[in-house]
């Protein structure tokens, strides 16, 4: 996992007010459960929301210098307070226990690395032998002298 610094973090927020929200999570005390894989490439946790189910959100650092981010809460913005929130509180020293990854972003995960497998085969058979795409010469034209026209 890469070092969270402050700076770092701040980066990754949208604006200022994700920010001061994240961090006042933190002070606060919004984080009753705090997790970490023994690898360190996964900070996972709950955080006090305004239901009554607390939000799960996790810094999946499995490929450091692309991080996955994943809550639960509603929020549009990405990474959400909840997940800076998260950050925060590891790079302020905030105790971290020691547990699984849960099941759910295992398979994740997994389906992830499927994926990146099928890129690489299919860019391995695209260098030996490129497909050859059948050209939909009307579409083509039809295409074209719309072009011309706007």
């Amino acid at each position: 996992m890469i070092a969270l610094t402050e700076a770092y973090i701040d980066s990754l927020a949208l604006n200022a007010a994700s920010i001061k929200n994240g961090k006042d999570l933190v002070r606060k005390n919004s984080f009753p459960l705090l997790n970490r894989t023994e690898d360190d490439t996964l900070l996972f946790g709950e955080c006090k929301g305004s239901g009554k189910e607390p939000y799960r959100c996790s810094a999946d650092f499995i490929v450091p210098d692309q991080p996955v981010f994943r809550c639960s809460c509603p929020s549009r913005q990405f990474p959400c307070k909840h997940i800076l929130g998260l950050l925060y509180a590891a790079a302020a020293g905030q105790t971290f226990h020691v547990a699984d990854i849960p099941s759910d972003i295992a398979e994740k995960r997994e389906k992830a690395e499927k994926r990146e497998e099928k890129k690489k085969e299919t860019a391995e058979a695209g260098d030996a032998a490129p497909s050859k795409r059948k050209v939909n010469k009307s579409a083509l034209a039809k295409k074209l002298a719309a072009q011309l026209e706007g």
